[in-house]
């Protein structure tokens, strides 16, 4: 019996790591989830709202170091895309306080939307985010097109956006 366990494991191990493989190279998109959420000033959203637009999902935290020194890009990002459509929503994480949160937004003087996902409703809807920064780009028609774990490559960013926002509907 013991002399199966180990070629049984190989093959449990090796099958996990080609699925990962599959996956992460998979140029296959998914569908957002259709969350509802309150901003922290107590506005009610949900991503239908924004169908037809592009929406930046970041996900981020008060104690983040690569959170906080993408900031000023972000801001930048908005400016320069919100007049043509692209809904940013920055999602604080549940360990974050909406003290901390507004006191931040107040700092970085963040223009984009941001709710406090205190029960981690939307980072589970998010495939269970729970590493900072994280983000996911969705394209007008709601299918994810892009996720990046830890800082923006912003140009790589820009050019994403831009053939999106170029894309027919």
């Amino acid at each position: 019996m013991t002399s199966l366990k180990k070629p049984l494991l190989f093959v449990i191990i090796l099958s996990g790591l080609l699925f990962a493989i599959t996956w992460v190279k998979s140029n296959n998109t998914q569908p957002a989830p259709d969350i509802s959420f309150s901003d922290v000033d107590g506005k009610q959203h949900s991503l239908s709202n924004y169908a037809n637009q592009p929406i930046l999902m970041i996900f981020w935290a008060t104690d983040c170091p690569g959170c906080v020194q993408e900031m000023p890009e972000l801001n930048a990002l908005y400016r320069d895309y919100a007049d043509k459509g692209l809904a940013m929503i920055g999602v604080a994480m549940s360990h974050d306080t909406p003290e901390h949160i507004n006191a931040m937004r107040q700092q970085r003087q963040l223009p984009y939307t941001l709710t406090w996902d205190q029960n981690d409703e939307i980072a589970t809807a998010f495939n269970r985010v729970r590493v900072t920064p994280t983000h996911f780009l969705i394209a007008p028609n709601g299918e994810i097109v892009m996720r990046k774990i830890g800082t923006l490559n912003f140009e790589h960013l820009r050019e994403k956006i831009d053939s999106i926002l170029l894309a027919p509907a």
